[in-house]
């Protein structure tokens, strides 16, 4: 081993280094990139940390009064926006 070289990684890491940078300069589609595992979504198994939604965040995503509610409440606050734009 001379002076200059770099020091040694181990082989694990050297291998997860040289798979993240061919991901990197990989075009999109080619077979390199994360398509090719077949599998791209996080699973419970497979995060670090997944978030459960509550009773009530479930319910409120399901009950149609709350979500017209919110239609309405943010296409008034467009309008408020696009009037205050154009004068």
């Amino acid at each position: 081993m001379a002076v200059t070289d770099p020091p040694a990684m181990p082989a694990q890491a050297a291998d997860a280094t040289a798979s993240r940078s061919a991901r990197a300069k990989a075009p999109p589609g080619d077979a390199a990139g994360p398509s090719a595992t077949g599998s791209a979504k996080v699973t419970a198994s497979t995060a670090l940390y997944v978030t459960r939604p509550t009773r009530w965040t479930l319910f409120l995503r399901t009950f149609v009064p709350w979500q017209i509610w919110r239609f309405v409440r943010i296409n008034a606050k467009m309008i408020k926006m696009i009037r205050r734009s154009r004068t």
